[in-house]
């Protein structure tokens, strides 16, 4: 019984195969067909994301080079922007026998009170150097294109100075403390005296400013004065050298 019921089952499926055949070749050649389409646009997507990615990974590496080199550029321009900064501060001086000369490095670290500066006229005795009408140091030697100058914090930096209104002359000596000595023992300074060079030793020429008295030391034979200087030795960038 369950035989006759199999096998006309059987023969219902093929009557009925038989009879949809066509459709179900259509059904199954369109899902093939949108399953091959579907398949084709997920790997054409896989490679234009990978395309974009080695082109982002191309345009990152480049971006990269291109920021080393702007980076390299900066570094390079640093000092220029340093050195305009501290060129806004440096006021031009309108006195003839004046060179305009800028630092080139320290001579001798540790040693911050001597310097190279890049003057290279004849030098036969020790020249002044100014910085915004301020006595800052001597020069005192050429060294090939170049020139090797004392600041005020060296003890070889020496000038003749004037001494309050009434230009009481005396001699001023550099070092971590600035004096001045050789002052006529009863000549009448004070603490808070201004202090100009007097261009009697022909270093400077008369009136640049040095500093300001304060403290006086009683010798037997002359007086000694302690000065304030005005400029700051420690950031050496830009001078005048006072020429002949």
């Amino acid at each position: 019984m369950n035989k006759k019921y199999l096998y006309l089952f059987f023969t219902f499926l093929v009557i009925i195969a038989f009879y949809f055949k066509q459709s179900l070749i259509e059904n199954t050649l369109y899902i093939f067909n949108q399953t091959k389409q579907t398949i084709s646009t997920y790997i054409s997507n896989i490679n234009t994301n990978i395309t974009n990615h080695f082109n982002q990974i191309e345009k990152i590496e480049k971006l990269s080079k291109e920021n080393k080199k702007l980076q390299t550029q900066i570094q390079q321009l640093l000092p220029i922007k340093e050195n305009c900064e501290k060129l806004k501060i440096f006021k031009q001086l309108n006195i003839p026998h004046i060179f305009f000369t800028q630092t080139i490095s320290y001579a001798k670290l540790p040693d911050m009170s001597t310097i190279y500066i890049d003057y290279n006229k004849k030098i036969t005795s020790p020249k002044g150097l100014i910085y915004n009408n301020q006595a800052a140091g001597i020069v005192i030697k050429n060294i090939k294109n170049f020139s090797l100058a004392y600041l005020n914090n060296n003890p070889n930096t020496s000038y003749t100075v004037f001494i309050g209104k009434n230009k009481i002359p005396g001699v001023i000596f550099g070092g971590k403390q600035m004096i001045i000595k050789y002052i006529p023992k009863y000549s009448q300074i004070k603490i808070g005296d201004k202090v100009i060079t007097s261009g009697l030793d022909k270093i400077f020429y008369e009136g640049i400013n040095v500093g300001i008295i304060t403290k006086i030391i009683k010798k037997n034979l002359y007086q000694e004065a302690i000065i304030q200087p005005f400029y700051n030795p420690l950031h050496p960038s830009f001078f005048y050298v006072v020429g002949n």
